[in-house]
């Protein structure tokens, strides 16, 4: 779990010194560089029903690591996904799960990335949405 806390510092330290509006610019700018799922894995089963804009999610594995591929019609969505590869790829599945679980509710994991309430109550049900899709597809692998 200490090696996704690693993997978010840049992140956490980029959120901390922005405001408002700039947090938005800076999770575009992130989701610029998201790792595509193919549109052929865009299936029902991959998709995230939590969000309001369409989205899909699909993990990887190469041995007890995990890879992640995603896309979203949002861009501010697609920034919020780049985030949980940044943290999750090539990480184990169970420290993935406990880094998941170490956290309450969605609110104090934004509050523990200097997101706090920049991000819609919407786009953050996704993230959740997300965050549950990840840990369930792990716990059934």
């Amino acid at each position: 779990m200490d090696n996704i806390k690693n993997n978010l510092a840049n992140i956490r330290d980029g959120f901390s010194i922005l405001d408002g509006q700039d947090k938005l610019v800076y999770l575009i700018d992130l989701g610029k560089k998201l790792d595509h799922i193919n549109e052929s894995d865009r299936t029902e089963n991959s998709k995230i029903h939590a969000c309001t804009s369409q989205t899909w999610l699909k993990l990887g594995y190469d041995n007890d690591l995990v890879t992640i591929k995603a896309f979203s019609e949002s861009t501010i969505v697609n920034g919020l996904l780049r985030i949980l590869q940044i943290a999750f790829n090539n990480s184990e599945k169970k420290s993935i799960i406990n880094f998941i679980e170490s956290f309450d509710d969605c609110s104090s994991l934004f509050e523990w990335l200097n997101l706090g309430p920049a991000i819609s109550s919407q786009r953050q049900n996704g993230f959740l949405g997300s965050l549950d899709y990840i840990k369930k597809e792990l716990n059934d692998a």
